[in-house]
Parts: structure tokens; sequence; C-alpha cells
């Protein structure tokens, strides 16, 4: 089985290039008929000149998305990759070996599911900050990225449903779903969420299935500089406008009982669970938004 892999990319040319070397690392995975697919949506630095050096490494087509945002990128990669399996990955990841063997071994094995999430793990290119204990937190860990439910699990409880950095499509199955929300993800710089956790809900919803695959992993390069109050908070905001039907009357108090609940914890010395607070208060908010906007449309 012939498989496609598409990177969405807005710039970040160096961080491309990065995932590109890791797809070279592992290109003796490749078999007839696979491509590279780089979607630049809309950037104006070196990304196309940059993608089109690897062209003689790996076979790869560039495109271009002029409409901004990642479900647009994603949605341009669903119409011009030339096979069924899609293999998404973040711009900002390194691939490891056996990942895209993983893939196709699955599709193969598997031919009645519709769609993998793979394993993340996360690359600290300067190590984890002191205050990072460990990925107990759920909060933190979508924010870094890290992904690895229990081997074997199937969908589709929704705490483990794939994350955008490493999934891939069985596009006999998906088509049926429709494309990605435009009106969800990342828009830009502008953080955003929702939009393949609305797309596999969607999936599953039409009584299509899906997978873990511990096998296929990447490593997600997180930039520690993401790490301000600011950004946490935001990214909670964003969790909360991820989901238009949610519904919490007291979003204000308990967006509140986490201010308050993240001063003691930063008090005790536990930094990582007062950011989780702090994203949690964003959340709150994001939910209030949701429910405003419900309200003065209906």
């Amino acid at each position: 089985m012939s498989l496609s892999i598409v990177i969405c990319t807005y710039n970040r040319s160096h961080e491309l290039a990065l995932t590109l070397q890791s797809i070279c690392t592992v290109a003796a995975e490749f078999e007839f008929g696979d491509e590279v697919i780089v979607i630049d949506n809309n950037s104006d630095d070196d990304t196309k000149v940059v993608a089109e050096s690897f062209r003689e490494r790996i076979p790869l087509r560039y495109l271009f998305e002029s409409k901004q945002g990642l479900s647009h990128a994603r949605n341009a990669g669903l119409r011009f990759a030339k096979n069924t399996l899609l293999i998404f990955f973040d711009d900002d990841v390194n691939v490891l070996p056996g990942t895209v063997t993983a893939y196709r071994q699955a599709a193969e094995r598997h031919s009645g599911v519709g769609f993998y999430g793979g394993r993340i793990s996360v690359y600290w290119k300067n190590g984890a900050p002191k205050w990072f204990r460990g990925y107990e937190l759920p909060l933190i860990n979508g924010l870094v990225g890290h992904y690895r439910p229990p081997v074997g699990s199937a969908f589709p409880p929704e705490k483990l449903l794939p994350y955008g950095a490493n999934f891939a499509l069985n596009t006999s199955h998906t088509k049926v779903i429709g494309e990605f929300d435009s009106s969800l993800g990342v828009r830009g710089a502008e953080i955003g969420r929702g939009e393949e956790t609305d797309f596999f809900l969607r999936a599953i919803n039409q009584g299509v299935s899906g997978m873990y695959l511990d096998l296929a992993e990447v490593e997600h390069r997180f930039q520690e500089e993401r790490f301000t109050l600011s950004y946490f908070y935001r990214y909670g905001i964003q969790k909360g406008l991820s989901n238009p039907n949610v519904s919490c009357d007291d979003w204000l108090v308990k967006a509140l009982k986490q201010v308050v609940l993240g001063g003691v914890q930063l008090l005790k010395g536990r930094k990582d669970h007062f950011y989780q607070c702090v994203i949690n208060v964003g959340l709150f908010r994001g939910v209030g938004i949701v429910m405003r906007r419900n309200r003065l449309g209906s």
C-alpha cells in the first residue's frame, strides 16, 4: 500500500528543514508510489526554497495554500494526495525509525480502520525545565504534545483521540466525513485548537473506527519559550473554544476557583500544577465565550 505524508507549515522553514531531514533518515521505509507533500500555508519566508531542496532525497511535492489556517492546509492535503493512506506530521517533529512502516502495516492488516493515532514523545532542546515533574497533568501534556495512551487502546474514548502532530487517515473510510472544519484550528500565528478532534468525533459518529499505534512515534520539538503565563492562558481559551456544544453556567465561579487553587499551588512550589490552573482559567473563560455566542445566536 502506497502512502502520502502530509506536512502543513507556516513561516517555520528552519523547523520544516529539521522535520524533512528526519524523514530522510527513514527513507529506506518508502515504497514505490509513496510521496511527501509540503503544504505551504501562505508563508512569506523561504519555506518553498527549503522544501524543494529535499526533492532529490525524498519523493517530495510542494503545494501552496493561500487560505490562511491549518484546517485549510490539511484540507489541501486531503484533496491533492495521490494515495488513500495519509499520514499527517506537524512541521516541528522528528519522525523516528519504524513509524512509516507501522502506519503502512496497520493499514494493510486492519483495512476496516479509518484513522490512526501515533505515539508522541517530547524532545526538549535544552532539557525539561526544572519545574516540569513528569507527564502527569493532561493539560500540560496537551500543550507540550506528549501522547501515549495504553498500548492496544481503541477509540472512541475522547481522551484518547489522536493528537494533530502525528496521525493517519484511510480516506476510503473517512471521505464520508467531509473535510476539516476551517473555523477551527491554528490560523497563522494565532493559537487554535480542535479541528482534528472535531474531525475524529464526526468520524466516530459515522461509525468509522480508529486505532492507536505505539510503534508509530515522533518526537515533538517543543519550544520552551512558549512557557509564559500569557501562552498558558491563551492555550486554555482555545481549548474552551474548541467545543461549541459545551455548557457550564458557573464557568466564572470555576475560573475564580482555579485562580485561588493556582495561588495555593504556587505557594507550595508546585509550578507545574500552577500552570495547569492557569490553563484551566483560560479554558473556563473560553467556555464562557462559547456560551455567550450561543445565547446571542439563539
